[in-house]
């Protein structure tokens, strides 16, 4: 589905893009045509008044003054007074015979009202508009075709000018222009697809969660409906069992609803649906109620839970009560779980440690003395309050701790822990995000793992 969409992308902005860069360049074409135009036409403007100038007031040209100006100007001039030519056979060679220029530049004055034997009659000035005239080797000419009269007569001037070259410099410009926007539509093109895999990479990431996050559902759902389908077959069988096979139900119901509570809430974490009420309250005196819940608890398996206060005060934090108690709830569930789940020694004996054996007698050394406890803490160091929940169970390896507050993420690869479903650190780490509070994990010395929930803002700080 994504490789699609991308390629869809890139089209659709390669093409906008290169459409907006195409209109650019074509209009500053059209301006630089436009220029040329302009400015071709002006300098011819001024040659043509120089000599309709020199022809009201001089009555000889030299064959040197005009060579000259034809040379310099690229010019074929032609004069005549009283019907009769000047000698002048011209300096610039043209590819087109000068005589029939001449003829074409007549033609096209004829149809303006401007005969070869016209004479001024109601003014001093017969001139033709600026004409274009073609010749036979693609040769292309701007002219101009004129009678003055003169105290003793009239004179004609017909003045041409190449222009054949500029047509050449015209070529040159709009390929390069052309291969300004080929190679600006490649860059468009690749810009554009890394732009483009660049912004749709989180919504695949997301997509990919996603998809996890349905399969890891649906399979965590499918397991107790499966266990309630076939202990409500068994009870039809076995009558005299029915009273424990009615628990094995009620267990697994428990078990399909806590897992829906849990989706609901990481739904609602997502959909940032949760009432934040923050206020100033005491962290130490949470962690007292929390130690009068759980205590008994560890001690039903075997644990002991320690509260480490500092002796100085702890400021009041800033955060919502509700939220930081189930945080807290949650790894301290974990902690009683995992650091509680194993008997004295017995990771060390099983030889899931890796190390040395010199090492690994080091660290059960180390763990027997803290095995079975854990230890909430709270520090205060300015300007943050920081709570620790510390157990000295099997840890979790470098490369898993990223991974541990994933959805449905559990060390225990084969699920068989089933009253838990890597859920709750999802649950927890959504729930200080919400609040502005950090919450990671490291390893406790001497074995373990250390959750730590910092970044509470205090009152008097």
């Amino acid at each position: 589905m994504f490789p699609k969409l991308e390629k869809k992308f890139v089209i659709l902005y390669t093409l906008s893009t290169g459409l907006i860069l195409s209109v650019i360049l074509a209009a500053a074409f059209l301006f630089f045509l436009s220029s040329q135009d302009s400015r071709r036409k002006s300098i011819f403007q001024d040659q043509l008044f120089t000599l309709m100038s020199r022809l009201q007031t001089d009555s000889v040209f030299s064959d040197s003054y005009l060579a000259q100006l034809e040379q310099k100007h690229q010019l074929a001039i032609y004069i005549e007074e009283n019907d009769s030519p000047f000698f002048f056979p011209g300096s610039y060679v043209t590819r087109t015979k000068r005589e029939k220029l001449f003829e074409r530049a007549e033609d096209l004055a004829a149809k303006e009202g401007i005969f070869p034997h016209s004479h001024p009659i109601s003014s001093n000035l017969l001139q033709s508009s600026l004409l274009e005239i073609r010749g036979d080797a693609r040769d292309i000419y701007l002219g101009n075709v004129l009678v003055i009269q003169t105290a003793g007569g009239y004179k004609k001037l017909i003045l041409l000018q190449d222009i054949s070259g500029n047509r050449a410099l015209v070529m040159r410009t709009l390929l390069f222009y052309i291969l300004i926007g080929c190679i600006g539509i490649l860059l468009l093109f690749l810009t554009g697809r890394w732009f483009v895999r660049r912004s749709l990479k989180p919504l695949e990431e997301t997509y990919q969660k996603q998809q996890d996050f349905v399969a890891a559902a649906s399979h965590e759902l499918r397991s107790p409906l499966a266990v309630i389908r076939s202990t409500a077959d068994a009870v039809a069988d076995a009558p005299e069992e029915q009273e424990r096979l009615l628990e094995v139900i009620r267990k697994e119901c428990q078990r399909g609803s806590s897992l829906v509570k849990n989706l609901l809430l990481l739904a609602a974490a997502d959909q940032k649906q949760w009432a934040v009420r923050k206020e100033y309250f005491e962290i130490d005196e949470m962690l007292l109620n929390l130690l009068e819940v759980y205590e008994p608890l560890c001690v039903s398996r075997n644990g002991k839970l320690l509260l480490e206060l500092p002796e100085e005060p702890i400021p009041k934090v800033l955060a919502d009560p509700e939220l930081c108690r189930q945080i807290f709830t949650i790894l301290l569930d974990n902690a009683v779980a995992y650091g509680l789940g194993t008997e004295p020694g017995k990771d060390c004996k099983a030889g899931q440690m890796i190390g040395t054996l010199s090492e690994r007698d080091d660290h059960c050394a180390q763990g027997s003395e803290n095995t079975g406890r854990i230890v909430l803490r709270a520090e205060y160091k300015r300007p943050f309050v920081m709570v620790y929940v510390i157990d000295h169970g099997p840890g979790i390896p470098d490369e898993e701790k990223k991974l541990i507050f994933d959805r449905f993420y559990r060390q225990d690869k084969s699920r068989n822990q089933k009253e838990h479903f890597g859920l709750g650190l999802a649950i927890a780490v959504r729930l200080a995000e919400i609040q502005g509070i950090g919450l990671d994990v490291e390893d406790t010395k001497g074995g373990g793992s250390t959750f730590r929930v910092s970044h509470y803002r205090f009152l008097n700080g």
